[in-house]
């Protein structure tokens, strides 16, 4: 179900556009709606036309905008409608979407178009957010060059219809890495889809990371290469001859430079090994290999921790793991006796748990299994005021809430103790939930309004030494008009699932962490019965679980069934959830 919700505008729209632009009643049925999928592959192209002698300046401008238009993309005909000077300076780098224009009005040499749900994209193709009514309106301004009415102002801006970009763009993941270079971190952006899908993600990834993530990330791309005609594909190896003055890549770089590329392709399905070289010199594989095969960028992929479709909650005061109709006690500290906990929360490595006292002031780590002498467990928050179900990295850093009197306050655990940081936006808020990234550089957060919550997320700047600097770009994702949601997750490396009371029912939402409310499909799954939380993870083949007391619903694949849900091993399972 694809729905456009008001998102907070970050500071590039005002640079950019300033003054423009029949229900279940029981059991555990499920009724899901998903949007449709799109015919990328086989759009239509179109051919604008030029500008007609004699065109008035309504005629002018409208031709301007169908123009922009033209597929495959091209900004020949665009320029048509533009003064001279316009045109040799005009080269959109972002994009407007809007899914209607109202009517123009003209005001002597001005015209003026609203725009009706109109968002951006930036230049890199990230979404940046659907623009306010403020900042929704065209505003040309033209005059009279060679006896023809022209464009003078034209924006920085590719401005497009809805249906034009959904049918043609694609919104798939950049893949730079952390600061430290240990793992793979997914930018979503959105790319022009068809035949030159792969090479578009390439020349994405070559401009390297946006201004505004430069500290979040980094590539070992080196700068100023462009990819040339094309990637070609024959037999599933995709050839990059990357062109451009760069210097000989060391072993330890040249693999990083070929896991960024494999990551990014490997969402061709009909790329399977990559043979690259930069300035005519071949990055050579680790090892002997000839070629780098797309799947060894798995080394570097932080949701592949080995505990991937593992269930962990508490049963009786102890904690369990296994399968849904396997949980047995853990032999560690937290299984072997019992305690009075509020929730718990797993390190994605499997070694660790974080436990919530029963009375919510306390954070407590332990080993998760018996490891001979080392069963200490550990009070890392001692004095706490009401905290959240923590959440971890695949770096093993911590991240805590306490929601107190004054509002959130955001906890870190990595190396050097835990101490309190400010996110922008959060920080003394009615902030329910928390969780980050697998990667460790994105935050999510659920805060509470009066009105319906929000979905908030951020970035985390990590230094070299993996430890928690700052966090950045704060922006709300989601708005839930009416709604108080009770739990999320993550359901894969870009995209969560958010869990809402709706009526007697309950929903299940899934979109792009991103937010982008246009070109992608988001899920809604109503679920029936009294579900008391989401049980998720970052990898498109785990199940994303609805859980009551005694019962577990897959709403990946629970559709219109009568009896879906799977019985739960020895019910009465305070909490259960995967590794995160």
């Amino acid at each position: 179900m694809r729905r456009a919700r008001p998102l907070a505008v970050v500071l590039v729209v005002t640079t950019l556009l300033t003054g423009c632009v029949a229900l279940p009643t029981d059991g555990p049925v499920v009724e899901a709606e998903v949007a449709g999928e799109r015919d990328q592959e086989h759009v239509s192209s179109f051919d604008p036309r030029p500008p007609e002698p004699g065109a008035s300046r309504l005629e002018v401008v409208n031709g301007f905008l169908d123009a922009m238009m033209a597929w495959p993309i091209s900004t020949s005909v665009a320029k048509e409608y533009l003064t001279e000077g316009a045109a040799e300076e005009w080269s959109p780098d972002a994009t407007v979407i809007y899914t209607e224009l109202g009517t123009p009005r003209e005001d002597g040499s001005a015209v003026s178009i609203p725009m009706l749900d109109a968002a951006l994209l930036d230049e890199s193709g990230s979404w940046r957010g659907v623009l306010p009514p403020g900042r929704s309106t065209l505003r040309f301004q033209l005059t009279i060059e060679d006896g023809e009415f022209r464009i003078l102002d034209p924006m920085k801006a590719r401005v497009v219809r809805s249906s034009w970009f959904d049918e043609r763009y694609r919104q798939a993941s950049l893949y730079y890495f952390d600061p430290a270079a240990q793992m793979l971190v997914p930018e979503p952006v959105f790319v022009p889809s068809g035949e030159t899908f792969a090479t578009n993600l390439v020349v994405a990834l070559l401009a390297g990371p946006p201004p505004r993530l430069r500290d979040v990330v980094r590539t070992f791309i080196p700068t100023s290469l462009t990819v040339g005609l094309s990637v070609p594909v024959i037999d599933g190896i995709a050839t990059l001859d990357l062109q451009g003055n760069a210097p000989r890549t060391s072993a330890a770089s040249a693999e990083l430079v070929l896991a960024q590329l494999a990551a990014t392709l490997a969402q061709e399905a009909s790329i399977k090994a990559l043979r690259v070289t930069i300035g005519g010199e071949v990055v050579e594989p680790p090892g002997a290999a000839t070629v780098y095969d797309v799947g060894s960028a798995a080394a570097f992929d932080p949701a592949a921790t080995g505990s991937a479709g593992v269930l962990y909650g508490l049963r009786r005061g102890r904690v369990v793991s296994g399968s849904v109709d396997d949980l047995r006690v853990v032999d560690g500290p937290l299984g072997r006796e019992r305690s009075r906990f509020d929730s718990i929360a797993v390190a994605p490595v499997g070694d660790r748990v974080a436990a919530v006292s029963a009375d919510r002031r306390q954070v407590v780590v332990a080993p998760l299994r018996s490891l001979g002498s080392d069963s200490e467990v550990r009070t890392i928050v001692p004095d706490g005021t009401d905290v959240a179900q923590p959440t971890w990295d695949a770096s093993g850093r911590l991240w805590i809430l306490d929601r107190g009197p004054a509002g959130g306050r955001v906890l870190v655990s990595d190396g050097v103790g835990v101490r309190a940081v400010r996110v922008p936006g959060v920080s003394g808020t009615d902030v329910r939930r928390i969780l980050v990234s697998r990667d460790g550089t994105r935050l999510v957060f659920l805060v509470n309004r009066p009105r319906g919550d929000r979905i908030v997320a951020a970035r985390v700047v990590l230094g070299l030494n993996g430890q928690v600097d700052r966090v950045v770009d704060s922006s709300v994702i989601r708005t839930l008009p009416g709604q108080h949601a009770t739990d999320f997750a993550w359901t894969a490396a870009a995209q969560i699932s958010v869990l809402s009371p709706a009526g007697e029912l309950f929903e299940v939402e899934t979109f792009a962490v991103d937010g982008a409310t246009v070109g992608v499909d988001t899920l809604s799954t109503m679920v029936a019965g009294k579900v008391i939380g989401l049980a998720g993870e970052p990898d498109p083949e785990t199940p994303v679980y609805a859980v009551t007391r005694d019962e577990i619903i897959d709403i990946r694949t629970c559709a219109n069934l009568s009896a879906c849900g799977e019985r739960l091993d020895a019910t009465r399972v305070l909490e259960l959830d995967f590794a995160g």
